[in-house]
């Protein structure tokens, strides 16, 4: 059945390797100089963005290394770990993407980060209206991050 699936997308002449943001991510970790500790972080970050992105009809028409960047350059910048415009000029040199363009994206990728997590904390609160006593005991965060103070 397999064979026979490929013998029919050969016909149809259907590319199936498509390029995907998930690979650039790995190429342009490689070239930035954080340390080593810190870049599982920023991978499984910047691969979060880059499913956020998905979700998102705006992404449709930025190619994958524009999202890819975009994603680690997000991931970089919501972690602190950089200082100023260093990294996201960096980035722009590394994947030959003009600045402006990046920081765009980068924007974009942290508006709809933002507009998700109101989402799901506006669904929260309706399906499970709780004191905030109860909130208090009920749930503690398991990140320094998601402490808003």
């Amino acid at each position: 059945l397999q064979e026979w699936e490929l013998v029919v997308l050969g016909k149809l002449k259907w590319n199936l390797a498509a390029v995907t943001p998930h690979d650039f991510i790995e190429h342009i970790l490689r070239k930035l100089p954080l340390p080593k500790d810190k870049l599982l972080l920023i991978r499984k970050h910047a691969q979060t963005f880059i499913a956020l992105c998905a979700t998102d009809f705006n992404f449709a028409l930025y190619p994958p290394s524009m999202i890819a960047t975009g994603s680690v350059g997000a991931a970089i910048c919501g972690l602190q770990l950089n200082d100023g415009d260093r990294f996201t000029d960096l980035l722009a040199k590394i994947t030959n993407i003009d600045v402006d363009c990046l920081k765009a994206c980068q924007e974009q990728i942290e508006a709809v980060l933002v507009n998700n997590l109101r989402q799901v904390r506006r669904q929260q609160q309706q399906s499970n209206p709780k004191t905030v006593d109860e909130l208090d005991q009920a749930s503690t965060p398991t990140d320094v991050r998601d402490i808003d103070l």
